[in-house]
C-alpha cells in the first residue's frame, strides 16, 4: 500500500481524508434522494459530481 501511495505521491492520512470526504458526500447524496424522491438520472449525476469532486481533491494534493 505504501509503495501505491509513494507512486501517487500521496500520505496515508490525505487518502483517508478524500475517502472520508467522499463517503459524507455520498452519504448526503443518498439522504437527500430519500428526501426529495430524486429521480435516477438526478442520482448518477450525484454520483459524478461526486467522482469529479474527489479527483479534484487528489488532483489538488499531488500537485501543492
Amino acid at each position: 500500500m505504501d509503495t501505491l501511495l509513494d507512486t501517487i505521491g500521496l500520505t496515508s492520512g490525505e487518502l483517508t481524508q478524500i475517502l472520508i470526504i467522499i463517503a459524507i458526500l455520498l452519504a448526503g447524496l443518498f439522504v437527500v434522494r430519500a428526501m426529495f424522491r430524486l429521480t435516477a438520472t438526478l442520482f448518477r449525476l450525484g454520483c459524478f459530481v461526486v467522482v469529479l469532486i474527489a479527483i479534484a481533491m487528489l488532483w489538488l494534493n499531488l500537485f501543492n
